[in-house]
C-alpha cells in the first residue's frame, strides 16, 4: 500500500502508519551513506521543500559506503546494503529493524574525478565527478569541461532542481584536490597570497603594480571561487565532491564573497520558487588584462614562466558565468560577473558587457548589480552570450528568456 510518495508535498500526519524518515541535519553525519534508488545511478532526494527523505511504507533505499560499513554494523563487510522501510523510521536489513544511525561509514564516502575520454570545446578534456560504486556503476554529481595545457575549466555542468531549496549544513570545508590534473604543480602554495604577490610582480614587471592590484588588509586577493557551489548539492558527501580544484577558478574574494554568491543564493531561491528542474553551466570566460609598469596590458595567470610554452598557466578569468536552461521549455538566461575590482566603468561597458544586457528584467536577484568591488554584473540571451564564448553545444537555440 502506497501512503504517500516521496516527492511530494503532502503532509504525513493523516498517515495510520509512519513512513521512514531520514533528516538531513539530524540523521547524517559526515560517515553518511550515499542513498541510492536500488541498482540504480540515481539518488534519493528530500521531499520538496523539506529537509527529510520520506520512504514509503515497504519502500527499498540503497545504501553505500566506499570502504564499507562501520563496525558493529548489521551490514558486515559489505559496501552496499538495500534495507526496507518498517514504518516508525525502522529500516529493516535481513531479519532485523534498525535506525538509520545503525548504517554508518567506515570513513566519508570516497569521491573520484576522472577523464571520461570525450572532448569539449577547444579540445578540452571532459572530466567527470561523482561516485564509482563498481566498475560499470557511476553515479555523476557534475562534468567539468578542463583545459590540460593551461590547467583551467571552461564550465562546468549540473541540475538544479527545486530539491535544492535545502542542502545540509554545517559541513565542514574538506581540503581542495587536485588529482593527476595539474602536473607538477603544488596548487595550495599556488592560491597562497605570497605566491600570488610574486607571480603577479613577475608578470607586471614592478613591485609597486603588485602591491597596488593586490592587497590582502582591503580584501584585494584571489580566492578559489568555487563554480559549481557547495551549497548547491544538498548531501554533505556530495558537497564534499565539490572540492576538486577542477571545480574552482581563481576569483577576486569580494566577488566571490558579495554579488556572485548573491547570484548562487538567488538562483537557487527561483528554482525553488518556480518549481524549475535546470541545465545549469557555470564557468569562466576570457583572461584578466592588467597594467604594466610601463602602462602596457599584461594577461594575469596565478603560474607564469616567461620561458616556457605557454609562459602563464592558470588564467585569472575575464568573467565568471552562470547559464541556466530549462530544457521543458527551451528557455534561459546568463548571469554574467566581472573579475576586475579595478576596472573603470568605461572599461566595463567597452571591454567587459560582450552581450546585450536584459539584467533590468530581472526582479529576483537581490544584488548590487553595478558595484565594480562587489563584481559588476549582468544578463544576457543564452545564444547571444553562447555566439561570444562558443562554450556550449547547444542542440537548438534558447528561444525564450528565463526570466
Amino acid at each position: 500500500q502506497k501512503l504517500v510518495s516521496h516527492n511530494t508535498n503532502q503532509s504525513l500526519s493523516h498517515c495510520s502508519i509512519a513512513a521512514c524518515s531520514i533528516s538531513l541535519h539530524r540523521d547524517l553525519t559526515i560517515m553518511q551513506p550515499l542513498l541510492l534508488k536500488p541498482g540504480s545511478s540515481q539518488f534519493v532526494w528530500p521531499r520538496l521543500h523539506s529537509t527529510t527523505v520520506e520512504l514509503d511504507y515497504g519502500q527499498p533505499l540503497e545504501l553505500f559506503c566506499s570502504h564499507g560499513f562501520r563496525d558493529g554494523s548489521p551490514v558486515g563487510k559489505a559496501k552496499s546494503a538495500i534495507v526496507t522501510c518498517e514504518g516508525n523510521d525502522e529500516l529493516g536489513y535481513a531479519a532485523g529493524s534498525y535506525n538509520i544511525s545503525h548504517f554508518t561509514c567506515q570513513r566519508p564516502v570516497y569521491h573520484v574525478a576522472e577523464r571520461t575520454g570525450g572532448r569539449c570545446y577547444g579540445d578540452s578534456t571532459l572530466i567527470r565527478i561523482g561516485f564509482e560504486l563498481a566498475p560499470d556503476r557511476f553515479v555523476q554529481l557534475y562534468e567539468v569541461c578542463f583545459n590540460e595545457v593551461q590547467l583551467h575549466s571552461h564550465y562546468v555542468k549540473y541540475n538544479l532542481s527545486p530539491h535544492n531549496g535545502h542542502h545540509q549544513r554545517a559541513v565542514k570545508r574538506p581540503s581542495f584536490l587536485q588529482g593527476s590534473f595539474y602536473r607538477d604543480l603544488k596548487m595550495n602554495s599556488i592560491y597562497s597570497f605570497v605566491k600570488q604577490h610574486a607571480t603577479v610582480q613577475r608578470i607586471l614587471g614592478t613591485q609597486a603594480r603588485a602591491d597596488a592590484v593586490l592587497d590582502s588588509k582591503r580584501g584585494l586577493f584571489l580566492s578559489r571561487g568555487h563554480l559549481a557551489a557547495k551549497s548547491d548539492f544538498i548531501f554533505g558527501s556530495h558537497q564534499r565532491a565539490s572540492f576538486w580544484l577542477m571545480n574552482v577558478a581563481p576569483q577576486w574574494q569580494r566577488f566571490n564573497a558579495l554579488n556572485w554568491q548573491r547570484i548562487e543564493t538567488a538562483v537557487k531561491e527561483y528554482i525553488t520558487a518556480h518549481d524549475l528542474w535546470l541545465t545549469v553551466y557555470t564557468g569562466t570566460y576570457g583572461v584578466l588584462e592588467l597594467l604594466d609598469g610601463n602602462g602596457d596590458p599584461q594577461q594575469i595567470f596565478l603560474d607564469y614562466d616567461a620561458a616556457r610554452d605557454p609562459p602563464g598557466r592558470i588564467p585569472i578569468p575575464k568573467l565568471f558565468y552562470k547559464v541556466l536552461i530549462d530544457e521543458q521549455t527551451q528557455s534561459g538566461i546568463a548571469l554574467i560577473g566581472v573579475n576586475n575590482p579595478h576596472a573603470t566603468p568605461e572599461e566595463i561597458a567597452e571591454q567587459y558587457v560582450v552581450c546585450k544586457d536584459v539584467s533590468s528584467a530581472i526582479d529576483w536577484i537581490h544584488w548590487k548589480r553595478d558595484s565594480i568591488p562587489d563584481g559588476y554584473s549582468y544578463a544576457c540571451d543564452v545564444n547571444e552570450f553562447n555566439d561570444v564564448t562558443g562554450h556550449l553545444e547547444l542542440v537548438q537555440p534558447i528561444g525564450k528568456l528565463l526570466l
